[in-house]
């Protein structure tokens, strides 16, 4: 298995009446994907496209984005996921910058995109999906064999433009090769306990990485069923898609780990087939964590790490949650990372420093396009994540914070996470996000966003009190608004640079 392609093509050999994709009340078997995917490719090449070519989707989840994954990839050309969030400014942006020869689009874009072709640089072919007009995906299918296309494609040519999820300007894309995704993907059903029989519940945005290639693909390698969920994320149907489907293992993001666990009467619900639940993408409270490991009971807990320009390079364990859970995790048996120093030496054990990833073989080729970036990011063979961690031996570490978040006041170092955990402690608070804002004496201030749980009326007060009796005088908030709800992308991360955003206009910040 070398080639995107071989995950559909090869399991179509050895399951292939097994249902490989349900949505709703459509389901779909390798063999059908595969078919599909291989009239996908032939329509593309005889229209004209060339490996390297780019290739688009903007669409929500649905049973068709497989299929156009896997036929994109079998024709060579390079897969462009775009963010079904995307205003028009943004779309213009990103296919300015991939410069799509096609564009594969749902039917609720097509306002969108009539607004921002205008703009587009390029001539893009947009085809859509699930029309029945002969303009449509089924009309370039059309007539096609069902055999394997005949292109020749080298593993380490690129297979996607996967862009970042834009916390600070516009995303930048990452330009990821064949075989560095597979080998991510071996790593991660390795690591992650994978197999067959698995039925996975896919309930983050495919044009993500951490849906399409943090759940279908891996789980899709191995043999396993993916059951995919449409746009948002509603508590209540995930909870029933669980007991529905049995669903054997998920990837949850904190935030919904926190949505979930604080679901009224969650225990309605039987999730008792759940057998391991992932979850990562952005830092989880002690909280959330001990809330999900109650409410869930006797489940494996995975926590992974990584970034879209390293691909996934740590785990945390089941096993490692007994001693080490306050830990982030250590590397996968194929990754390779360092944590550094500014002079790029190695830091020792109960020291901080960045986490920087081997650039082979699981990291990207580069930002398609960016050469300043690229030269910032990737430095002798290594990527540079921009997060902090501490070293805590035996190969583990934790996620200290990201070096933008850092708050610098009067002249010490404070790293918001850690106040975000003594945060989410507190009886009444749901989530909790920390910055820093402009201070005339000390450069920075502490200033806390929080959202309270429902029934709860929290005061500033009452929040900062609690801080200083759990932390040092210069780590209490200075500051705390209350919101309805946090700004987050679309991975569930917190964007903190929209919360400092009204702090700072007009003034420079030293990050």
């Amino acid at each position: 298995m070398r080639l995107i392609g071989d995950i559909i093509r090869l399991n179509a050999k050895r399951y292939p009446d097994k249902t490989a994709v349900i949505m709703d009340d459509r389901s779909m078997t390798y063999k059908q994907i595969n078919t599909e995917a291989n009239r996908l490719a032939r329509g593309l090449c005889a229209s004209g496209i060339k490996p390297g070519d780019k290739v688009a989707i903007l669409a929500f989840n649905c049973i068709e984005y497989p299929v156009l994954v896997y036929g994109i990839a079998k024709s060579g050309a390079v897969l462009v996921p775009l963010n079904f969030r995307y205003k028009k400014d943004e779309l213009v942006y990103s296919v300015n910058n991939s410069e799509p020869a096609v564009l594969f689009y749902g039917t609720e874009f097509t306002g969108l995109l009539e607004e921002a072709r205008q703009e587009f640089t390029t001539a893009v072919r947009t085809i859509a999906i699930g029309r029945d007009d002969g303009k449509d995906v089924a009309g370039l299918m059309d007539g096609q064999s069902v055999e394997e296309p005949d292109v020749e494609i080298d593993p380490e040519s690129p297979f996607a433009i996967m862009y970042t999820s834009g916390t600070t300007g516009f995303p930048k894309g990452t330009l990821f090769s064949h075989s560095a995704y597979i080998e991510i993907f071996e790593g991660m059903a390795y690591e992650g306990d994978l197999r067959h029989d698995d039925i996975a519940l896919v309930c983050i945005p495919l044009f993500h990485n951490g849906g399409l290639n943090g759940v279908l693909q891996p789980v899709l390698m191995v043999g396993g069923t993916c059951v995919v969920m449409s746009k948002g994320f509603d508590a209540e149907k995930v909870l029933d898609v669980v007991q529905n489907h049995r669903v054997t293992m998920t990837m949850w993001v904190p935030t919904q780990l926190t949505m979930l666990i604080n679901f009224p009467d969650v225990s309605r619900w039987d999730t008792s087939s759940l057998k391991k639940i992932y979850y990562g993408s952005s830092a989880i409270t002690p909280a959330t964590l001990e809330g999900s490991m109650k409410v869930f009971g006797n489940v494996g807990f995975y926590q992974w790490y990584g970034q879209v320009e390293t691909g996934m390079v740590s785990v945390l364990r089941p096993e490692d949650h007994i001693e080490y859970s306050q830990c982030t995790g250590r590397e996968m048996f194929n990754a390779d990372i360092r944590i550094v120093d500014e002079n790029g030496n190695d830091v020792g054990e109960g020291e901080s420093g960045e986490i920087i990833s081997a650039r082979k073989p699981l990291g990207m080729i580069g930002y398609y396009r960016m050469d300043d970036a690229n030269s910032a990011a990737m430095q002798d063979g290594w990527i540079h994540t921009g997060d902090v961690a501490r070293v805590e031996g035996n190969g583990y570490f934790t996620i200290v914070d990201r070096i933008k978040d850092l708050i610098i006041s009067g002249a010490e170092n404070i790293y918001p996470k850690e106040i975000e955990d003594v945060l989410s402690r507190y009886e009444g608070v749901l989530e909790a996000a920390v910055f820093g804002i402009p201070d005339e004496v000390y450069g920075e201030a502490v200033c806390a966003a929080v959202v309270a749980k429902r029934g709860y009326e929290l005061q500033e007060k009452e929040i900062i009190d609690f801080c200083a009796s759990k932390l040092s005088g210069y780590k209490k908030p200075k500051k705390v608004v209350f919101l309805e709800e946090l700004p987050k992308n679309a991975n569930g991360k917190v964007t903190k640079t929209v919360l400092r955003e009204p702090y700072w206009a007009g003034r420079n910040r030293r990050i």
